[in-house]
Order: structure tokens, then sequence, then C-alpha cells
């Protein structure tokens, strides 16, 4: 548990030069959001938009042998992403509560 914490925090936050951008979608997208559906439902779609933009990206980046050669490894592109979905909704929550 400790080394998923440990790699979460330095490849999924603190290496992660994109997440800002993710940040910025889950609160501009949560806001827009919630003027037009429930706290529920606005934090169920920016979820299931940052999971959709995560696959496109593992598609469109050329699958596991592109990962590799931006990240470095399969492990660390998972960290990553992880990283982009719980920065995403973190700041979505934030932005509707």
């Amino acid at each position: 548990m400790m080394d998923f914490l440990k790699h979460l925090l330095k490849w999924g936050f603190n290496g992660n030069v994109w997440i800002w951008f993710h940040m910025l979608f889950g609160g501009i997208g949560a806001r827009i959001g919630i003027e037009f559906l429930s706290v529920t439902y606005t934090l169920l779609v920016v979820l299931t938009l940052a999971l959709i933009w995560e696959v496109i990206e593992f598609i469109v980046d050329g699958g596991t042998e592109g990962m590799i050669k931006i990240y470095g490894s399969v492990e660390r592109w998972e960290y990553d992403s992880l990283g982009d979905v719980l920065g995403t909704m973190a700041i979505a929550v934030l932005a509707v509560v």
C-alpha cells in the first residue's frame, strides 16, 4: 500500500505535467454541468469524460508501446492517468459543493 501511495504521489501528481489541464477541465466542466444537472449526475458525467479521455489518449498515442515510449513504462502511465482522473474529480467536487 505504501508503494502504491509513493508512486501515485511521485508519478500521478508531482511528475504529472498535464494534471493542471485535467483539473481545469474538472472545474469548468462541473460548473457548466451543475447548471443543467444535479450534483450526482454532473460528477458522473465529469468522471465518464475523464475516463474516456484517458482511453482515447491510450489509443491515439499508440497503445502499450506508445505509453512505454512516452512515460517509460505502462505502470508509470497508469499512475499518471490515475492522477489525472483523481485531480479532475477533486476539483469537480470542489466546484459543485
